[in-house]
């Protein structure tokens, strides 16, 4: 049975995100060194050590799921997130906009939380469900859809 993972840097006073958070500059500004810990020298993912296990637990995702802020922010990974093949489940209220229909991996769920985790963790089969997004896991949590 599918699990849920929660995917998130927190700096250590407390934020998500830096200033200018917006799309072209996903994260905000200085954002990428919150992950210098899982990066070599050359900006690649660690692949051994206590930083490649986790990032390789990371990897082990059968499907994503994400707040449409997040998605948007990142223009839905390019519809493959990390190059992973795996369906990405964007949870709305509103129908997505014109680009999202370029990524056949990406689905919209505008009916609700448990419904966009109930969809995740069947598509994901017995791998676990990546949940990206600080709001995304507040409504997860509270509607005990862990």
């Amino acid at each position: 049975m599918s699990v849920s993972v929660l995917d998130m840097s927190m700096s250590l006073d407390g934020f998500v995100a830096g200033p200018n958070d917006e799309p072209g500059n996903p994260g905000g500004d200085g954002f990428v060194r919150l992950h210098e810990w899982g990066l070599t020298a050359a900006g690649e993912f660690r692949r051994s050590g206590p930083a490649g296990e986790v990032l390789g637990e990371m990897a082990g995702a059968g499907a994503v799921l994400a707040g449409r802020r997040t998605a948007e922010q990142v223009d839905h990974w390019g519809g493959d997130h990390n190059g992973q093949g795996i369906p990405i489940f964007v949870v709305s209220h509103r129908l997505p906009g014109p680009s999202a229909a370029n990524y056949p991996l990406v689905t919209y769920v505008t009916d609700g939380i448990e419904n966009a985790m109930a969809q995740a963790k069947a598509a994901a089969g017995d791998r676990h469900v990546h949940v990206i997004g600080a709001c995304t896991a507040q409504r997860a949590i509270e509607a005990g859809r862990r």
